[in-house]
């Protein structure tokens, strides 16, 4: 399912995967080279893996008005896929 443009998570009865992808760019030989990035991260139930997605949006927040405002988007992303 997907959570957002960047992350999603995918559910097998074994476990729960949470993943991230993003276009990127960086120079090589000179030349801007485009690629996508991707991470993981499993976890045992859909709540670990939602959690550590909370985390991830609110790691890099300036403030506490902004942290706010991240978790009330999560809430909303959750609401939306239960």
């Amino acid at each position: 399912m997907k959570l957002d443009e960047e992350y999603s998570i995918k559910s097998d009865g074994v476990g729960t995967t949470l993943n991230f992808s993003t276009p990127r760019q960086r120079e090589k030989d000179g030349e801007m080279v485009y690629f996508v990035f991707t991470d993981k991260w499993y976890y045992l139930t859909v709540e670990q893996a939602l959690r550590k997605y909370l985390d991830l949006r609110t790691e890099n927040c300036e403030d506490v008005k902004e942290c706010l405002k991240r978790i009330e988007e999560v809430k909303q992303i959750i609401s939306k896929i239960k």
